[in-house]
């Protein structure tokens, strides 16, 4: 970002000065070093990733409790209550009750 708005960095204590073809070079190489950096967090994030899986482990934000779900579905079907009134009863959002919805509509078409 440095070179594409013509600046130099000197550093006196480190004896980098970016001016000059060496400390072009050193500039090249932490580059290079970061962008390995990079690979090597990605890579093992990807095989811990991988290893969970393996071991039955899902990532993400915890499910709500299933007996929570099961009241806020039932809530739903009775017709007698407002999806306010469910969301503020169970705890249970808008956006998850319709998705849970939509599981068991596609549970009863399948």
């Amino acid at each position: 970002m440095m070179q594409q708005k013509n600046v130099d960095f000197i550093s006196i204590i480190d004896q980098v000065d970016t001016s000059t073809d060496k400390g072009k070079i050193f500039f090249k190489l932490m580059e290079k070093v970061g962008d390995f950096q990079h690979d090597v967090l990605s890579e093992s994030t990807k095989t811990g990733i991988y290893e969970a899986k393996l071991k039955g482990k899902t990532g993400g934000r915890p499910r709500k409790p299933d007996h929570n779900v099961r009241r806020a579905l039932d809530m739903y079907q009775s017709k007698k209550y407002s999806i306010a009134q469910i969301t503020a009863e169970t705890g249970i959002s808008k956006t998850t009750l319709y998705r849970y919805l939509e599981d068991r509509m596609d549970d009863d078409k399948a």
